[in-house]
């Protein structure tokens, strides 16, 4: 059996379906072909140089990333640039990329909700939900003999995605009546004749911007000269997916062993802690990666604490200002954790598949930042961090 890149890709949007991506975002195949044949996957948070050139060393044909290797516009491939030198050894190696970000960090039982389950949190909600506003249900009515074509163009434009379901739909047989005009062309029928036809409705979900791409291919591939088919706005309730996390602790704690907490269990050997130490959490709020952006939305919440990365000295600040705690984990560790999670989610998807692929999580990432600092120095600061 032939496993290719696209097939991967399909296992992937189960987990993060791409379309949760944020407008901002570049994800998913950034190099590579989507026939390449697949038998071994390594997961990495970022594509960097060292690991393509270690991937192609074992082998590897798909190097799932977090971060995209492309945010920006490509306007040229340059091998004196680092991603340049990436995109011409992956091709070179036949390794190809693919990534999984904001849509991975969004999704239910994603990185975030990986976060919230470090300190065991209940009640978990986004700290921005998705509203899923964008979110229409479409109606295609068609003879049955053309009902799978229909289908299989509509899921390849991404409809019947349901949270961690893709491909969902529905359809109830039914009689069609229609009689051509004089200037028509029926596929079914004679011109004047008045005509019953048993055709199959087909309803599914799709978001806006896929709609216009989903109705002309449609269209295309429909037999009729004119496709009949309704769009119905939907009312739909928030979702779990989102940005961050909100949710209560099993039992009141410190902020300072919260922080003991996520140090022993991310095997960190310092955190950076805002606020009072002794400062008594119930109620608390995550967000992998940069939290800074999400801050004004997280003060305006009621929680005492706040665990993320990358903040700035007038985010901390903020923080003290509304008496709340905060503890920075860095952008590395609070989304390098995703690997020990997707890589045996995947694996699991594809060995019930019964595909013959390995999933594995690259060996050689590590945190870019180092401390260098002297004992007593050291002593003094995390005296002052964490106990």
């Amino acid at each position: 059996m032939r496993i290719t890149v696209n097939d991967i890709i399909g296992a992937m949007n189960t987990i993060a379906p791409s379309d949760l991506a944020e407008s901002w975002d570049n994800v998913g195949l950034q190099v590579g072909d989507p026939q390449w044949t697949v038998r071994r996957i390594w997961m990495a948070l970022d594509p960097l140089p060292e690991v393509v050139q270690a991937a192609a060393k074992q082998k590897i044909d798909l190097l799932i990333t977090h971060h995209p290797l492309l945010f920006d516009r490509l306007s040229s491939i340059n091998l004196s640039n680092p991603n340049g030198r990436i995109i011409a050894d992956a091709i070179q190696q036949k390794i190809a990329i693919y990534s999984a970000h904001t849509n991975l960090d969004k999704v239910s039982n994603g990185i975030n909700d990986i976060l919230a389950q470090v300190f065991d949190l209940m009640d978990i909600q986004p700290i921005i939900s998705d509203t899923n506003s964008d979110i229409v249900k479409l109606i295609i009515f068609v003879p049955q003999s053309h009902a799978e074509k229909i289908l299989n163009v509509l899921f390849e434009k991404n409809a019947g995605i349901i949270e961690n379901y893709s491909k969902c739909s529905f359809q109830t047989e039914g009689v069609g009546t229609f009689q051509p005009g004089a200037s028509s062309t029926p596929y079914l029928g004679q011109r004047g004749q008045f005509e019953r036809v048993n055709e199959c409705r087909i309803e599914t979900l799709i978001s806006l911007k896929d709609l216009p791409y989903a109705i002309r291919d449609a269209k295309e591939c429909h037999p009729y000269e004119t496709m009949a088919y309704d769009i119905y706005p939907l009312k739909n309730p928030p979702s779990d997916n989102g940005i961050g996390r909100v949710g209560n602790l099993k039992n009141p704690l410190k902020l300072k062993e919260l922080a003991d907490i996520i140090m022993k269990k991310l095997n960190l050997s310092y955190v950076r802690i805002i606020g009072d130490p002794n400062l008594n959490v119930s109620r608390m709020a995550v967000c992998s990666g940069s939290g800074g952006s999400l801050l004004k939305n997280v003060l305006t919440k009621d929680i005492q604490a706040y665990v993320t990365g990358d903040l700035k000295y007038h985010d901390a600040r903020n923080i003290e200002a509304y008496s709340m705690g905060a503890i920075d984990v860095g952008h590395f560790d609070t989304e390098h954790i995703f690997i020990d999670h997707i890589v045996p989610k995947l694996q699991n998807i594809l060995d019930v598949r019964k595909w013959p692929v390995k999933v594995l999580p690259c060996p050689i990432e590590r945190n870019p930042f180092q401390l260098k600092i002297n004992n007593e120095q050291w002593n003094s600061e995390q005296q002052s961090l964490v106990h």
